[in-house]
């Protein structure tokens, strides 16, 4: 099989879809590997590296499409990538993140159109519902943005000079997580190291146990939007560490209670919009703005300034699926992984993933690997 490397066009993704140590692993199995000139520049890592691993190197981004048969890409497509030149014979990798409150409508009408297969990395599902892909970025986005907001919290960045870490004598900094997944926990640990007074919110009664045994420094509540936007009021940093599902009612917290806000609070968005009224995304950047005298930070791709460490936590989880599907065929990869067949949002021109047609308003049918041609 072919497999193409394109590059990423969102600001400052440092990550890519295989480093050299993965690409040499499929070169040896008797694939080839073609990446995109100056692929993974932006981490560190050369062209040279590739070709020792066996990779060719083409220019541009419709060059890899043209000459490959699986894209292995990271994130999700941006503007400068909805015209690549996408075919039925296409085996598409990457977090399309489709089956969220954000829809896009361009990229998901050009994967049903061009009959091509889609693949993504954050809905790899396991048995018990758990999402793999999503505890190593979520560990890694929650820990940053608690250093981030800490940094925010700084008078010369826009907040309101109040000590992000607890300092004797002053009254400890309080920080309120909505969300206690892999990405609030991961949060409110570093909160905790600080010793600050953390509040973090979990709707799922088995989670709340987890965390009471675990964070033992934090108040750990029930999820009610109430009393979220009644603490929200009296807090130095809100971190939003839940995604917004379809149906969701939104925005849990409105600008009335943003405005109500500390001036000088530091909002933290993982989701980076439809949770938090005042949110927008953000770009590393241009990563914070000023609504409502709060400050605001809304990058939704905070794991791509640590790319060392992000890349190889993704890739150990993502590259045993892509050398399933390379060796042995889509088909049969699915047929023999529930875990893979969780991830196909496309398959020649049909919408088979529930979350994609929703949001989309789209219709669906569900994946089966009984439908794969050949």
């Amino acid at each position: 099989m072919i497999i193409g490397i394109p590059k990423e066009t969102k600001d400052q993704e440092s990550r890519v879809g295989l480093t050299p140590k993965y690409v040499q692993k499929l070169v040896e199995q008797g694939h080839q590997v073609v990446i995109q000139k100056s692929l993974a520049k932006l981490a560190g890592i050369p062209d040279e590296d590739y070709v020792k691993a066996g990779a060719s190197v083409v220019e541009t981004m419709n060059n890899v499409y043209e000459e490959a048969q699986m894209i292995v890409k990271f994130k999700d497509y941006m503007v400068g990538e909805y015209d690549v030149p996408i075919r039925k014979d296409h085996i598409i990798w990457c977090c399309f993140h489709l089956g969220e409150n954000e829809p896009d409508h361009i990229i998901t009408k050009k994967m049903i159109e061009a009959k091509a297969t889609g693949l993504a990395y954050e809905m790899l599902q396991n048995p018990d519902g758990s999402r793999p892909l999503m505890k190593p970025m979520s560990e890694i986005a929650g820990r940053l943005t608690t250093v981030i907001a800490a940094n925010l919290c700084l008078l010369p960045n826009g907040g309101a000079g109040v000590s992000p870490v607890t300092i004797t004598g002053s009254r400890r900094p309080k920080y309120v997580i909505i969300g206690g997944g892999h990405a609030g926990y991961a949060a409110a640990q570093i909160a905790e190291a600080f010793d600050a007074q953390v509040t973090v919110f979990e709707a799922f009664q088995d989670r709340m146990l987890y965390l009471r045994d675990n964070l033992k420094k934090s108040e750990i509540l029930s999820y009610n939007v109430e009393l979220i936007n009644e603490r929200a009021l009296d807090c130095d940093v809100l971190i939003n560490a839940i995604y917004p599902y379809p149906g969701m009612p939104v925005p849990v917290v409105p600008r009335e209670t943003v405005r109500k806000m500390r001036n000088g609070a530091v909002i933290m968005d993982l989701a980076g919009t439809n949770i938090i009224e005042t949110m927008h995304y953000t770009t590393i950047s241009e990563p914070t703005y000023i609504d409502e005298g709060v400050v605001h930070y809304g990058v939704d791709n905070m794991p791509s300034m640590v790319p060392e460490t992000s890349m190889e936590a993704y890739m150990q989880i993502t590259y045993p699926f892509i050398e399933a599907v390379a060796n042995k065929g889509l088909k049969k990869a699915c047929e023999e992984s529930t875990v893979l067949s969780a991830a196909m949002n496309f398959y020649d021109g049909q919408v088979v993933n529930k979350d994609v047609g929703l949001t989309h308003d789209l219709p669906w049918v569900d994946f089966d690997p009984a439908m794969i041609k050949g």
